[in-house]
C-alpha cells in the first residue's frame, strides 16, 4: 500500500481507519516519536477501533469524540477535554490521562489497567465493568461515577471524591444518615447491645449461684 509523503499525522488520520491503521501497522518501526497530535481539534470525530497507541493527544479536545473498542494504550491524553466521548471497549492500559476532564464520558467494559488518571474530573462517568485494576485516581472528582462490575483489584482511590458513586452493591456505611454521623449509628448500637448482653449475662450468673447456694425446700420463704 502507497502512503502520501509529508502528510501530516491529522492528514493520515482523516484518510479513516482503514489507511491509518495499515500506516501504523507497516512503519511502526519509524514511529518513535509520531505520531504527534498534541492539541488537535476531534471534536465529535468518530473515531472507532482506531489504533492510537502511544500517540500524543495532550491537550486535545475529544469532546464527544467516538473512540469506542480504540486501541489507546500508552497513549498520553494529558489535560485532553474528553467530555461526553464515548470510549466504551477502548483499550486504555497505561494511558497517561493526567489533569483530563472526561465529565459524562462513557468507559464502559474499558480496559484501563495501570492507567494514570490523578487529578482527573471525572463526575458523572460510566466505568460499569470496566477493568480498573492497578489504575491510578488520586485526588481525582469522581462524583456520581457508575463503578458496577468493575474491577477494582489493587485501584488506589486515596483522597478521590467518590460521592453518590454507584458500586455493585451499597456499602453498610452508605446508608442515609445526618450529616457527621455516618458510620457512628452503627457502631453505638453495637456498644449498646454488648452492654445489654453483658448485664443479662452477669444477672444470669449471679441468680446461678445464689440458686446453688440457697438449700432447697428449707421451708424459711413464706
Amino acid at each position: 500500500m502507497k502512503y502520501m509523503v509529508n502528510q501530516s499525522p491529522l492528514e493520515r488520520l482523516a484518510e479513516g481507519k482503514t489507511l491509518w491503521n495499515a500506516w501504523r501497522h507497516d512503519y511502526a518501526e519509524i514511529q518513535a516519536f509520531e505520531p504527534e497530535l498534541h492539541g488537535v481539534d476531534l471534536y465529535k470525530a468518530d473515531l472507532t477501533g482506531f489504533d492510537l497507541h502511544e500517540v500524543d493527544l495532550t491537550e486535545a479536545d475529544l469532546r464527544e469524540a467516538n473512540l469506542r473498542g480504540a486501541d489507546l494504550h500508552g497513549a498520553d491524553l494529558r489535560h485532553a477535554d474528553l467530555r461526553g466521548a464515548d470510549l466504551s471497549n477502548a483499550n486504555l492500559m497505561k494511558t497517561r490521562m493526567y489533569g483530563v476532564d472526561a465529565r459524562g464520558a462513557l468507559f464502559h467494559n474499558a480496559n484501563l489497567m495501570s492507567a494514570d488518571l490523578n487529578n482527573t474530573d471525572l463526575r458523572g462517568v460510566d466505568f460499569s465493568g470496566a477493568i480498573l485494576g492497578k489504575a491510578s485516581f488520586h485526588k481525582a472528582n469522581m462524583a456520581g461515577v457508575d463503578l458496577r462490575e468493575a474491577n477494582l483489584d489493587k485501584v488506589d482511590l486515596r483522597d478521590a471524591n467518590l460521592d453518590r458513586a454507584i458500586f455493585r452493591k451499597p456499602l453498610p456505611e452508605q446508608a442515609p444518615l445526618p450529616d457527621g454521623e455516618r458510620g457512628k449509628r452503627g457502631l453505638k448500637t453495637s456498644l449498646k447491645a454488648e452492654k445489654s448482653r453483658s448485664r443479662h449475662a452477669i444477672i444470669q450468673n449471679d441468680s446461678e449461684a445464689y440458686r446453688q447456694k440457697t438449700p432447697q425446700n428449707s421451708g424459711v420463704w413464706c
